[in-house]
């Protein structure tokens, strides 16, 4: 039985499973700028060791599983600050660093690596719907970069459209490694539907995620991920009734209102506000309450977190 396989067994036994934190945010937080373009992406080439480290301190912390600083890496996106010639090059880079780190550190726990790739371009224009064929071929070739550079599986975040996540299954399906997929979630007041923090995109439901890519091959989990805490249970719940595979939470834990002036969550450290690791556990407990069984954070999330909820959560 491989690694991949034994942790994939302990979650279809209900057994909860740490994962890591935020990487973008980690950055500033650390005193290095995030670029406005590409988010982390940039920071690949140019704080090497500082994302390693990030990767070796969620590893320390607890998580058995660290996903790639890939979040913003496609050409598509790395093509808004001038670097698409280089995707190659930074999707390796990338892995490379979360393998050296997985090497680095002494766990007790087999880790594992999620290549990363998320929703597809514009992130925050809601009315604005690419065309399936141009998401296709910018997911097929991250896909593949990440693959051949040595990833165990994909993790495929904060999508808030089902042609997105239709593109990014397909092209992560032809590749033959598990997939979990996440879905961002927005509240209206009275609903929850799939957006971000600047909006929901169009009508499209939490039901309406699992039955566009439910059918596909390779799919793992699901998640809630890249979404408020306070939306987060209550979009778990609703995920539970339309899926019977394994489900996670990986949420921010960063005041939204404060970020949402500066775009797409912020690009300055000092404007994103962490909840306490307290408070992250105390809504953790009841994700785990609704089905969760893979934990975890983007955002706001600190290793500190990860800590917190690898203590907090009891996992063996």
């Amino acid at each position: 039985m491989t690694v991949l396989d034994s942790m994939e067994a302990r979650i279809r036994a209900g057994e909860v499973i740490i994962i890591d934190g935020g990487t973008g945010t980690e950055i500033p937080r650390r005193g290095k700028p995030l670029c406005p373009q590409t988010w982390s992406g940039r920071a690949n080439l140019e704080y090497p060791d500082l994302i390693r480290e990030i990767h070796e301190d969620y590893i320390r912390s607890g998580a058995e599983v660290i996903a790639t600083n890939t979040f913003w890496t496609s050409r598509t996106g790395l093509k808004m600050g001038d670097l698409d010639d280089k995707t190659i090059e930074i999707n390796q880079l990338s892995v490379r660093l979360a393998i050296e780190a997985r090497n680095n550190v002494k766990s007790d726990k087999d880790i594992l690596i999620a290549g990363s790739m998320s929703t597809f371009f514009p992130m925050g224009k809601p009315k604005v719907i690419p065309e399936y064929e141009d998401a296709l071929a910018s997911y097929r070739e991250q896909a593949q970069i990440l693959a051949e550079s040595g990833v165990d599986f994909f993790a495929l975040e904060m999508f808030v459209r089902t042609l997105d996540a239709r593109a990014a299954v397909q092209a992560a399906g032809e590749i033959g490694l598990p997939i979990w997929i996440g879905y961002s979630i927005q509240s209206d007041g009275e609903d929850l539907y799939l957006g971000t923090d600047e909006g929901r995109h169009g009508n499209e439901t939490i039901k309406d995620a699992v039955e566009a890519v439910e059918s596909a091959h390779g799919i793992s989990a699901f998640f809630i991920m890249h979404s408020d805490v306070k939306d987060t249970e209550t979009g778990l719940r609703i995920l539970r009734e339309y899926t019977s595979l394994p489900i996670g939470a990986y949420a921010h834990s960063i005041d939204t209102e404060a970020a949402r002036p500066l775009g797409f969550l912020g690009n300055q450290g000092e404007r994103i506000i962490d909840r306490s690791v307290d408070e992250y556990l105390g809504y953790a407990k009841d994700w785990v309450g609704a089905g969760a069984t893979i934990i975890g954070g983007c955002c706001g999330v600190t290793p500190a977190h990860i800590e917190s909820l690898n203590n907090g959560l009891r996992i063996s």
